[in-house]
Order: structure tokens, then C-alpha cells, then sequence
């Protein structure tokens, strides 16, 4: 059965093949911390309006990672993009000759004809060498330099780079919906469709408002969830035992404030999603657009005793929101499972184009039991370490900072892979860690939604068995092969 026929048994006559499609990926947004809440109008607009995912969960709780999965459908073992370093493959030589000529926007670009546009960030390693280059599969372009900053920062635009200051003009949120709009007003009804990906830093460190939205939840306080600041848990991983647990007093108002400000600095993204809203609407082309709404990864504030960061195999920092809208597209929540992988074939679908990917399209009959692969690989400082704190005589340890009490949010064991199980009857994570002790993890989320009872270790053999090797064969899993 092709494409075609298959969207014509999926979608009422409403559905448009070769519609707009509009992606946007916010960066370090949670779903378990309330991230949605400072998001109104994205909820309205998108969420309220097509279908709004409770179980979505990223191919690796890192940003150059999963970015690479969205782009290319692919998880983590087959992209090669294990973490956010050149070495790691971000924005490596291996990733622009292998894969960027086959992200999504060169099969849409290539095959359809779409008109591509990318604004934001894009992988944290772009640029830092002086290569401004345009990537394969988009005809405009301006996307950051480096890692997510809000103002002072360079923009490659279409292959040239441009500094921007620290006016209020040039909070990079609003450069991008500013140069959204204009594009959007570019384009006619009858023309070929456009992609357009945006990309904003928010609400990622250093956690800048835009000026208008200071103070906007000075009263907030970080949510505190049941395993918020919790005592030295025996049952956790080396890093997570690792103290200080819990974390000083002292430290807990400085959370408060990273909590408050991520939601400050996503009130310019919720004006960003009306004003690509209205652009669509003015210029008639809202109707035959669809628009994606995710992030690349989730976020913790003070969970198991772990500061801020993300990297770790618990639900704060894999889940995350997702939202899509669009013609035939009836609003409706939906709680099968879903990965970021699934993005590529979602967009592909709707463009009218079939390609191998390690996912399936997100309009189509989901499985309603499904497990799901997430893996990471911990990253070690470059050097020694210099922040102060007695770790610094360790190099495999990184991001350990004094101000947040010196406990370290990532180190180079901090490397494993999960398989994630949503279904009617079971809700479940399995984990085995690359570490001396290869260590294992697991959680049942029907009775212990904070996971604070690792049950790796008591499970039965015989099951315990069949977690890891169902771990193993999504391990190595390819294309169609990772559905099974």
C-alpha cells in the first residue's frame, strides 16, 4: 500500500497531501516540571487544536543528540551523535558528509520540491570553526552559532555570519519570529509548500527573559516533586549516589530561580507561536499548514538531588512535550507511545514521501504498546576541571559547579541505554549503565511514578533476562526493525 493510499484511509477529505509544515523545537523544555504552564497560547493554538502527546520521549536526553535523531529519524546508534562534543559527532565531518544530505529537509527539498527555511539553533558544534556553510536541503537559512545564548550572539544567514548586541531588538526569540513572519508573508497559496524549522533557545541556560517578561513569575518556586532533594538513595547509579544528597539548604532559592526564569524566558516563544499563528492566518495559508510543536530534550531542577541539567535516564529529563495540528487533524489527546525518532517519518508522511527510518509517522494507527529506546554517553570535562570544587582533580566528571553545591551533572561512566514500555497494562524503564559495575535501573511507573524504587536488581531472573534482551536487540535495531 503507498503513501497516498494510506493517508486517504488515515485523514477526512479535509487532509491537503503536500501541505506546509512548520516545526518547532524548543530547547530544554520539561513536561513533567509543568514547562507547558508559561505556554498558553501554544497550547491553545496547537495543542487544544490537533493532538496533544503524553507519552513522548526523546532518543537521548541531550541536544545535539536528539536533534540529530529528529532530523534524520534515526536513534542515537545509528546517527553516531552521542553527545554534545565535535568528538562526540556534533556537527562532526561524519555528520555533514553521511548524514545532513539525507535530514528531512533534503528529501523534502530534493524529492518535492519544498521551500526550506531554518531559523535557530541547530547543533551546538555549528559554527565554532568558522564553517558558516548551509547545510544540504535548505534554501534559507540563519542559524545560531554555537550553543544557546539570548543576546550577543551570531547568526550564520545563509552562509555569512552576523553578530547581533544585547538591544532588546536583538533577543534572539524574537529575530526568529521576526524573520518567521517575514518568510511566511513571502509565500502564496498556490506556490510549492514550505518547510520552516524554528528553533529558539529557550528556555535552555542562561535563562534570559526578554526584557518585558523580567519578574513575570518572581513569586514561582520550583516544582517539588516526590523525589525533589531526596536523601542519598543506595539504589541509584554512581552519579546520582555521589553527594552532596540532599542538597544544601542554601542552595534550594537558586533552583527557585532557575525554575522561575526558564518560564520567563518561554513567554517570547508562546508570542512567537501567535505571531507564526497570525502570519499563516493573514497571509490564507493556515489551513493547509501543519505545525509541530516539541522540544529537544527534558529538564531537572533539584530531582534526586541533581541541580539542573538533564542527561539522566528519569522522566523529567526524557519526556517532553509534543503537539501537532493541521488539515484533518481532529483535536485529541493521545496517550500511545512516541519518540522523538518519529518526527522524520511524521514529516515525510505528510509531504507524500516514504524513506527507511528507525520510526513510524505520528498520523498514522500508533501501537498502543509500544517500547521505546533511549540512550546516552556521558561526557567527560575537556582538561581539568576548574569550578572550584573538590572534584576538580577528576577529569572524567563535568558541568560540577560551586554555586549549585558541587554536585556534578555528568560524567564519562554516565553511559546507558533504556527501553521505555508504555502500554494499557504497563508502564515501565529498563536500564543497564557502561559502568564498572554495569549497573541496572528499573522503574514500574504504574506504582512508582517518581521512581524511587529501583527495581533492577529484585526482579525475577527469568524477567530481568528479558528486559535485557529486549534492550539489546533495540540496540542494534535499524529502520522497520525497531518497531518489532
Amino acid at each position: 500500500m503507498n503513501v497516498i493510499t494510506i493517508l486517504s484511509l488515515i485523514f477526512s477529505t479535509k487532509f491537503v497531501l503536500g501541505a506546509n509544515i512548520i516545526l518547532i523545537i524548543a530547547d530544554d523544555l520539561d513536561l513533567v516540571l509543568d514547562g507547558m504552564i508559561p505556554l498558553q497560547n501554544t497550547r491553545n493554538l496547537i495543542g487544544n487544536k490537533g493532538m496533544n502527546f503524553q507519552n513522548c520521549f526523546v532518543a537521548s536526553p541531550i541536544c545535539c543528540p536528539n536533534r540529530a535523531s529528529i532530523l534524520t529519524g534515526k536513534y542515537q546508534h545509528n546517527h553516531y551523535v552521542v553527545n554534545n562534543s565535535i568528538s562526540g559527532g556534533c556537527y562532526s565531518q561524519q555528520w555533514k558528509t553521511t548524514f545532513e544530505p539525507n535530514t528531512f529537509a533534503s528529501q523534502l527539498k530534493n524529492k518535492m520540491g519544498y521551500t526550506t527555511f531554518y531559523a535557530g539553533k541547530y547543533m551546538n558544534q555549528y559554527g565554532v570553526n568558522r564553517d558558516f556553510s548551509v547545510p544540504p536541503g535548505w534554501d534559507w537559512w540563519a542559524a545560531l552559532v554555537g550553543n544557546s545564548k539570548y543576546y550577543n550572539y551570531s547568526l550564520s544567514i545563509n552562509g555569512t555570519q552576523y553578530a547581533f548586541r544585547d538591544r532588546d531588538t536583538d533577543y534572539l526569540t524574537d529575530s526568529i519570529s521576526r524573520m518567521a513572519a517575514n518568510f511566511i508573508k513571502t509565500r502564496r497559496s498556490d506556490e510549492n509548500p514550505f518547510l520552516m524549522v524554528l528553533a529558539p533557545p529557550a528556555p535552555h541556560a542562561p535563562f534570559t527573559p526578554a526584557t518585558r517578561h523580567n519578574d513575570r513569575y518572581k513569586d514561582t518556586k520550583a516544582k517539588k516533586t516526590g523525589n525533589f532533594n531526596t536523601p542519598m538513595q543506595k539504589d541509584k547509579h554512581w552519579l546520582i549516589r555521589m553527594g552532596p544528597s540532599p542538597l544544601p539548604e542554601s542552595i534550594l532559592p537558586r533552583l527557585d530561580e532557575v525554575y522561575r526564569r526558564r518560564f520567563e524566558t518561554l513567554l517570547a516563544v508562546d508570542e512567537l507561536v501567535l505571531n507564526v499563528h497570525k502570519s499563516l492566518t493573514n497571509a490564507n495559508l493556515l489551513n493547509n499548514t501543519y505545525i509541530i510543536f516539541t522540544s529537544d530534550n527534558g529538564y531537572h531542577i533539584g530531582q534526586f538531588s541533581m541541580s539542573i541539567d538533564k542527561r539522566q535516564p528519569y522522566e523529567t529529563d526524557i519526556r517532553v512535550p509534543l503537539m501537532i495540528r493541521g488539515p484533518g487533524i481532529s483535536p485529541k489527546t493521545v496517550i500511545a507511545p512516541v519518540s522523538s525518532v518519529d518526527l522524520y517519518a511524521t514529516i515525510l508522511m505528510i509531504a507524500g514521501i516514504e524513506a527507511p527510518s528507525d520510526g513510524t509517522s505520528l498520523i498514522d494507527t500508533l501501537p498502543l504498546d509500544r517500547t521505546l529506546l533511549i540512550e546516552y554517553r556521558g561526557e567527560h570535562s575537556v582538561g581539568l576541571p576548574s569550578s572550584g570544587c573538590p572534584t576538580d582533580a577528576d577529569p572524567n566528571l563535568q558541568s560540577c559547579s560551586k554555586f549549585y553545591g558541587c554536585k556534578c551533572q555528568d560524567v564519562a561512566n554516565n553511559t546507558y541505554a533504556c527501553i521505555r514500555r508504555v502500554s494499557k497494562k504497563y508502564n515501565n524503564v529498563f536500564c543497564v549503565f557502561e559502568d564498572d559495575e554495569a549497573y541496572i535501573e528499573a522503574y514500574d511507573l504504574n506504582s512508582d511514578v517518581d521512581q524511587l524504587n529501583n527495581i533492577g536488581k529484585t526482579m525475577k531472573r527469568g524477567k530481568r533476562y528479558k528486559f535485557r534482551r529486549r534492550l539489546k536487540n533495540m540496540s542494534i535495531c535499524q529502520n522497520s526493525g525497531c518497531m518489532r
